[in-house]
């Protein structure tokens, strides 16, 4: 099938099968982004990704326009697409901003979730810790994207939410880029920590667990930083 096919297929389908298609190409594209399958400095062409995602034309360039929003690539007209470079002052900052927004979020999960909510984020904990015993770093990683995404649901704060969703992921990548496997335990006792809060109810438990869990991501991404 050419691009053409594809595209005239999907808007044929209409916008919302589109935004669908979009949407899927976001999230291949930044799971590739976030776990370095696609290199800091990588320079790819509109074709390349939509050979990588699968899809059509409209909803590739739909999620690039989102993913440059994020500072995960940059749009070279007439070029192609490059994969940012990771910048240890931008991962710094990006942590201070996100550990605000984290405890927004965490004392709004706390006061507004619902029951079936508190069980799905303490679920999604506990499977983090479980794909960290078994160091399985892609399903870690994977439960974490969904545990964030389960909070902000729980949260009902759409701004708070849409601040921090670039921040996690940018911190992902950092995680990655800095070799942070080791850190696969401690980092999932925190998250275990905080989903309980969470479940509990306790506003201000929350804050302290989203906090310390800040914390401890700060300490590790700075001592990979002065490693190298």
């Amino acid at each position: 099938m050419t691009e053409d096919t594809h595209l005239s297929s999907e808007e044929s389908a209409g916008p919302r099968a589109v935004s669908s298609l979009s949407d899927l190409a976001y999230r291949r594209l930044e799971e590739a982004i976030v776990t370095l399958s696609l290199r800091p400095g990588a320079v790819l062409t509109e074709a390349q990704m939509i050979e990588l995602v699968g899809v059509g034309r409209t909803p590739v360039r739909e999620a690039l326009i989102r993913l440059a929003q994020q500072r995960l690539v940059e749009i070279l007209p007439r070029k192609g697409v490059v994969v940012t470079a990771i910048d240890a002052i931008d991962v710094m900052a990006a942590l201070d901003a996100r550990e605000v927004l984290e405890r927004l979020i965490a004392v709004d999960a706390a006061k507004r979730a619902g029951p079936a909510e508190r069980s799905a984020i303490l679920g999604k904990a506990q499977a983090m810790r479980a794909a960290a015993q078994a160091d399985d770093v892609n399903a870690y990683m994977r439960f974490d994207k969904e545990l964030d995404a389960l909070v902000a649901s729980a949260a009902r704060s759409p701004y708070a939410s849409r601040a921090v969703e670039p921040l996690q992921a940018l911190i992902r990548r950092a995680w990655y880029f800095f070799d942070r496997q080791v850190d696969l335990v401690p980092a999932a006792h925190y998250h275990v920590i905080l989903a309980q809060a969470l479940a509990a109810g306790e506003p201000g438990a929350a804050a302290e667990a989203s906090d310390a869990l800040m914390q401890h991501l700060r300490a590790g991404l700075l001592a990979a930083l002065q490693r190298n």
